[in-house]
């Protein structure tokens, strides 16, 4: 199965239709709508992230108009032909020497089930109540493509001394053995549907440079599987190509067939070929830095003057609004601030377009540990004029997520208590966790509002839409504290208490009122 050539992309097309599989030259080729079409929204991202990165590297716009032309028009055949033509054995899933992301001859005993390479289907937390059973059975060639790469690039690794993919969130650190964040949060701009949303995410050959520097140099990299990684070998980020780097293997992993014509378990569709298993075999290196992926958001400290810098992740329940900030909004750093750097696809959609649909997906996952808790896949859309008035998003976002905060403060004086001091006779705690319960409230029920606000905000003048926002935010706020503490309206030992929290409440709340001129960016850092 060849990913350049074969029908192996699950689509459906726009605005309705039964689901069907084509090729690459047809959706980059032609004018037809489609959207993707697979049982999972973690594969659907995967298999976006996989169409993006094959043509970032195929078809790589020389500038700005190029990349125009082909969110608007269909790719010319021979454009595509030229693009393809260097890469075809490469992108080839049973390829005799070299397959798609794999190695050869791996040597490992046990065979592995298929279940095992799709992230969260097996050993989850929350398996049993997001996957349909037998989803990953066995599985297509283009659906093994596809989880082939979200476990390379996207996912923890398979844990046990396995490498993770080069986006996992360590950083150099002073002693050069650096930290853990988590499995990286992958933000992307969505289009009017799948090959839009394609080119939305191709950066131009200018953007490219200015994020790899070393790019020229690196262009004519081979891919991990035809030119391996070398065991205990020691990798700066900054020698790696955009090739090479988009499509990373971190491991060693074969795929097993099992011949004869079978339906694939995840996407449906009957196949000459599908994979029951695959082997896989540990070895080690060593990244040096980290390699700028142009689908990530970065963010920078410097501790004892060392600057640590990382993929950021998802590792609370919190919603993705509440990093909305990181997303969108570039900040330089210093010895007492975070600096973000949004992904570079953001960075210029910028230029691109007006409104912005933001396509946010990633895992949630205890940090140093594999297991994956939670997957995360938020659309969240910015209004017109987002572009210019980003301080206005992050100061949005910092009301919204202050009025939470208030809440939290608020109830963590009723849960903990007062200690007694010579002035102070003390107050005593409920000693209960209401906390977390109040926290999963708020972010539920503020959720709307604060969408809600950022896609129909007027960024010019934004004063009425926050104002409303915040009417909406100190009601839901207030409603929770009083049903928190309802319960303990006649425990006479917890009057004290409860009065000392909701004056510290409303406090909180009459300083949270919304205040913001309209400026844009460069005027207010002016």
């Amino acid at each position: 199965m060849n990913l350049l050539t074969d029908q192996w992309i699950p689509v459906r097309p726009l605005p309705a239709g039964n689901p069907v599989k084509i090729t690459l030259r047809q959706l980059l080729c032609e004018d037809d709508r489609w959207e993707l079409s697979l049982p999972r929204d973690d594969m659907e991202m995967a298999a976006l992230q996989l169409l993006i990165c094959i043509a970032q590297v195929f078809f790589l716009p020389k500038d700005i108009q190029e990349l125009k032309q082909r969110i608007v028009s269909p790719l010319e055949t021979g454009t595509f032909d030229e693009g393809c033509a260097p890469y075809d054995d490469w992108f080839q899933l049973d390829h005799p020497e070299h397959p798609f992301m794999q190695v050869r001859e791996a040597d490992a005993k046990e065979i592995i089930p298929m279940g095992k390479l799709m992230a969260g289907l097996s050993g989850a937390t929350n398996s049993c109540f997001v996957n349909e059973p037998g989803l990953g059975s066995h599985l297509c060639g283009g659906c093994a493509a596809i989880a082939l790469f979200n476990q390379a690039s996207c996912a923890p690794s398979f844990g046990g001394g396995f490498k993770s993919n080069l986006r996992d969130g360590r950083w150099p650190g002073k002693d050069g053995k650096g930290g853990f964040s988590g499995s990286p949060v992958t933000t992307l701009v969505q289009g009017e549907d799948l090959r839009q949303t394609v080119w939305f995410n191709v950066l131009s050959k200018e953007k490219v440079i200015a994020d790899l520097p070393w790019h020229r140099e690196t262009q004519k990299q081979k891919p991990t599987w035809v030119d391996p990684i070398k065991a205990l070998s020691i990798i700066p980020a900054q020698t790696i190509g955009l090739l090479r780097g988009l499509f990373w293997q971190p491991a060693h992993i074969e795929l097993l067939p099992l011949n004869g014509p079978h339906s694939c378990s995840c996407c449906g569709f009957s196949g000459q070929k599908v994979f029951r298993g695959f082997k896989r075999v540990q070895f080690r290196y060593t990244i040096q830095g980290l390699w700028p992926h142009p689908h990530g958001v970065r963010t920078t400290t410097f501790k004892n003057n060392v600057p640590e810098e990382r993929f950021i992740s998802f590792t609370t329940l919190a919603p993705a609004w509440t990093q909305l900030s990181r997303f969108v909004v570039q900040l330089q750093t210093d010895d007492k601030t975070e600096g973000q750097q949004p992904a570079a696809v953001i960075r210029q959609a910028q230029g691109l377009v007006r409104g912005l649909r933001l396509n946010i997906g990633g895992y949630r996952n205890p940090s140093k540990l594999a297991d994956i808790q939670e997957r995360r896949h938020e659309l969240i859309f910015l209004n017109d004029g987002w572009s210019n008035h980003t301080n206005i998003i992050h100061d949005l976002v910092e009301l919204a997520k202050g009025y939470g905060n208030s809440l939290f403060n608020a109830l963590g004086v009723f849960i903990k208590g007062l200690k007694k001091t010579k002035k102070f006779t003390g107050a005593k705690g409920i000693k209960i966790n209401l906390h977390e319960i109040a926290k999963g409230k708020f972010f539920r029920r503020s959720e709307d509002a604060v969408l809600h606000t950022l896609s129909c905000i007027d960024f010019e003048n934004p004063s009425s839409e926050l104002l409303a926002m915040g009417e909406k935010l100190n009601r839901i706020t207030t409603n929770l504290f009083n049903e928190s503490v309802h319960p303990y309206l006649n425990d006479p030992e917890l009057v004290r208490t409860m009065a000392i929290s909701r004056k510290i409440l409303n406090k909180n709340l009459k300083a949270l009122k919304p205040q913001h001129d309209g400026r844009s960016d460069d005027e207010t850092n002016a």
